[in-house]
């Protein structure tokens, strides 16, 4: 019998869902490297999926790790700039 909903990443529950204030940019390349992998392999998951339900959830899994991303890339680069000044 086939699943319904595919295995959530490894990482999964994520423990930067907020940014913390105060992350420091050498903190926070762990966190970035550990969503791009997890969205990696969710693409990879993807391209073998044939189910249409499936690729939903998958496609959103995307937006929420690729917004997480770009919240977290961002904060870096705040933190970055405040840091040369």
């Amino acid at each position: 019998m086939k699943k319904i909903v595919p295995d959530p990443p490894l990482s999964f529950p994520l423990p930067y869902l907020t940014i913390i204030a105060d992350l420091t940019v050498e903190d926070a390349k762990p966190h970035a490297a550990a969503l791009m992998d997890s969205l990696s392999r969710t693409i990879q998951v993807l391209l073998e999926t044939e189910c249409q339900d499936h690729r939903q959830v998958l496609l959103e899994n995307m937006s929420i790790l690729t917004e997480l991303l770009r919240t977290l890339f961002s904060h870096m680069a705040m933190r970055e700039i405040a840091h040369d000044q």
